[in-house]
């Protein structure tokens, strides 16, 4: 999944928010960049010591108790021909092992392995392994594992674009948390699509009929939260697509990226699992950028946060100075207005 073939250029370089398309060297959003091509490299230098992961289960004949028949090393090839043990850690390889009704013991199928990398072999999130297994660290490791170079450019392009004006409205410790809820939810979406589709046999436009076992990984959960967080700071910003040249305001931009993810799951086209992520991401970003006073606690695992800020009833003041600011974010936007006064609006507004 990621945000493919959809490239764009800002169309006026001044007067943007704060943030937009930069690069500061001690920001979150530097290293989430950093961290997701460190974790590339890492990736492409383990392409000759993989690991064959189960990628589904291909029934030819229907039954209640499938078993995978074959021990440790043990797989084939298409040509019903043994794999030497040399083929089996290859990058991108497929191998099978035949499948057999656990009673009978006989032949209905055959289960599809495909060569992982180790990190994205023991990182990508599933609903097989995310859920059914409760792995449930892959909530978070899946989203800095990317397909190949194109799949980690256009989301390292997109974070760079919109993060740092989304890290520069919330703070920090709070962008972090921001980013990797949106993650979150994105893998959430898929599982729950996923799960209504090929576990509960749901048969409606937008679930997911593919295997459990299909791996999900990237970013753009995580992207399409923050662009979706950007358009509700700066929603008259301009930018400019280079397919087609055209300039439009960043909200319609934020706009057709969900559109286009919504229609694509709906209709069960390519890449449908990573839409559904796309638009959990999204979803979430929509949320929690209004409310972000909701992730204030995320980190909270040795103590807790709200202790050191108890919460206080509003006097007139504060409730007329958040009125105040509520014509203003209307009007212009969250990103006119100072961290404290962010920090204000966001509290009440709920």
């Amino acid at each position: 999944m990621g945000i493919a073939d959809r490239d764009y250029a800002r169309a006026k370089p001044s007067g943007r928010p704060r943030g937009m398309g930069s690069i500061a060297f001690w920001s979150v959003n530097t290293w989430l960049l950093a961290i997701n091509i460190l974790v590339f490299v890492v990736t492409v230098s383990f392409r000759s010591n993989g690991v064959p992961v189960l990628h589904g289960i291909d029934l030819d004949t229907p039954t209640a108790n499938p078993m995978i028949v074959g021990g440790p090393g043990e797989f084939w090839g298409s040509n019903g021909a043994k794999v030497p043990a040399e083929y089996q850690r290859r990058v991108g390889t497929t191998f099978l092992r035949p499948v057999v009704d656990a009673n009978t013991k006989a032949p209905v199928g055959r289960a599809v392995y495909r060569v992982m990398d180790p990190l994205s072999a023991f990182g990508h999130f599933s609903t097989a392994v995310g859920f059914q297994r409760i792995e449930v660290w892959r909530l978070i490791t899946f989203q800095f594992l990317h397909a190949n170079i194109l799949h980690l450019f256009f989301n390292m392009f997109g974070l760079w674009i919109f993060g740092g004006t989304v890290e520069h409205a919330l703070g920090r410790k709070r962008y972090l948390a921001f980013y990797l809820v949106c993650g979150i939810f994105g893998a959430i979406f898929y599982l729950l699509l996923n799960f209504l589709g090929a576990v509960a046999g749901l048969r409606l436009p937008g679930v997911l009929f593919h295997d459990t076992h299909v791996p999900l990984v990237g970013a753009s959960a995580g992207v399409f939260g923050v662009i979706v967080a950007c358009a509700a700071l700066a929603p008259r910003e301009m930018v400019r697509l280079i397919f087609p040249p055209i300039a439009l305001e960043l909200r319609w931009f934020a706009y057709v990226y969900v559109a286009i993810a919504a229609f694509n799951l709906l209709a069960g086209g390519p890449n449908a699992g990573g839409d559904a992520a796309h638009l959990g991401g999204a979803a979430a970003g929509a949320f929690f950028i209004r409310r972000s006073y909701l992730l204030r606690d995320f980190f909270d695992v040795l103590g807790d946060s709200r202790l050191k800020s108890p919460t206080r009833a509003p006097g007139a003041e504060e409730r007329a100075r958040y009125e105040s600011l509520r014509q203003r974010v209307r009007e212009r936007g969250l990103a006119d207005l100072s961290p404290e006064d962010r920090e204000l609006f966001q509290r009440h507004h709920s």
